[in-house]
């Protein structure tokens, strides 16, 4: 990630052309002083979900983010821009996804460009073939899962919302299976930002099982977890 408020230019795990780098494993833990950035790290996928969800403008403005201009780093004029490396399962081809997010002429948050990108089968080395490449709402698609090869077809893209993901439009396709599956992925996502003040409150819910977006069921969850059954007494 780029520009992303304190985050000015950070790599956690592999990349595509990062191979000899230790992936991030399933359980992650991360410390450091108060201000270094570990609030700002986890809303950061907070902020690409409400992205895919509301659209670029809207996921600025949300949980207090007070707009692009207060998250875009100090001393930075933009583009915010991510890049996820994502491997769904360990017989997948691993597939990156990068976005750039920038101020039009009207100082209004959009997607400059958006690429998604996957090794053709079979092929081990070299750079990955782009299965979608926008830019400022305008590019292509290949459809199928064989991108470059006969089965795969070419479509172009032209969207009239800069405001909102490429991939939100396109997933929702059938023809376009594996960018449902990357968004799939995105959508699975479970953030709780989580607060003492919320975390001490009592709920007048009854026992649950899953922390919610805050914290404030904190309580209601132990009670919960202990009424699961097969769960220890202590």
């Amino acid at each position: 990630m780029q520009n992303y408020r304190v985050l000015k230019d950070i790599t956690l795990g592999k990349l595509w052309n990062l191979q000899n780098v230790v992936p991030l494993t399933p359980l992650v833990a991360v410390i450091g002083k108060n201000g270094s950035g570990k609030s700002t790290l986890f809303d950061s996928f907070g902020f690409l979900a409400d992205c895919l969800s509301f659209g670029v403008e809207e996921a600025c403005d949300k949980r207090g983010r007070g707009g692009f201009e207060r998250l875009v780093s100090s001393g930075s004029s933009g583009p915010v821009k991510f890049e996820i490396y994502y491997r769904e399962s360990p017989s997948e081809r691993p597939i990156t996804y990068e976005i750039s997010i920038a101020l039009d002429k009207n100082n209004r948050p959009y997607v400059e460009s958006e690429r998604l990108r996957q090794r053709r089968k079979g092929q081990n080395r070299g750079r990955p073939f782009s299965f979608l490449n926008v830019e400022a709402g305008k590019g292509f698609a290949w459809v199928g899962e064989s991108y470059g090869e006969e089965e795969a077809s070419k479509v172009p893209v032209d969207l009239a919302d800069l405001r909102k993901l490429a991939i939100a439009t396109l997933g929702g396709l059938k023809e376009h299976s594996r960018i449902t599956k990357f968004i799939n992925f995105m959508e699975n996502w479970y953030l709780s930002y989580f607060t003492l003040d919320a975390a001490r409150s009592l709920p007048m819910a009854g026992p649950q099982k899953h922390l919610n977006i805050h914290g404030d069921n904190l309580v209601m969850l132990k009670i919960g977890m202990y009424n699961i059954p097969g769960y220890p007494e202590k």
